[in-house]
């Protein structure tokens, strides 16, 4: 929606200035392959491209082979792949909601779901008992907690690491 108004109000300035005269030249074609977008000048309209996929494929077919081994030297490869977190396969981030067990965290976990009908957003919150070995959480921490082996009825996952303590931003 905001791509759409900026792109509404540079044509509109666009034409503006066609209109009171402050652009001496004018290109009504942009080169093939390309989105374009003109700023008022006072000397001539610029064009503001996105670059089409031959010119980037005529990039990477002019780079070495060692330089297409190192993913960073690919244009665009940055904007397309984020790089690796370190967050394990079903980890949980939630507060610590009490810390009065032995060796035992209760962590709640806030979800979110939106309801179609009404395109609400609702939350969901559940508690998850967690095993602190060192007993180093205390009330109103955010941590992760990751899943393990049953320990209890009622405890399958541990305390990772405490993302923010209470009382920091």
């Amino acid at each position: 929606m905001a791509s759409l108004l900026q792109r509404s109000a540079t044509m509109a300035r666009c034409r503006s200035a066609v209109l009171t005269g402050t652009v001496k030249r004018t290109t009504t074609r942009a080169p093939s392959g390309m989105m374009s977008y003109c700023l008022p000048s006072t000397t001539d309209v610029r064009f503001f491209s996105s670059p089409s996929s031959s010119s980037l494929e005529e990039d990477i077919s002019k780079m070495s082979t060692e330089e297409l081994r190192d993913n960073s030297m690919i244009p665009g490869w940055d904007l397309i792949h984020s790089p690796p977190t370190d967050i394990p396969k079903g980890a949980l981030l939630g507060t610590v909601v009490s810390d009065k067990m032995d060796k035992t965290i209760n962590v709640a976990v806030d979800r979110y779901k939106i309801v179609p009908k009404y395109r609400k957003r609702v939350k969901y919150t559940r508690k998850f008992m967690a095993h602190d070995e060192n007993e180093v959480a205390s009330m109103g921490d955010m941590v992760m907690i990751v899943p393990c082996h049953r320990i209890t009825k009622n405890k399958h996952f541990m305390l990772r690491e405490i993302i923010r303590a209470k009382g920091q931003l």
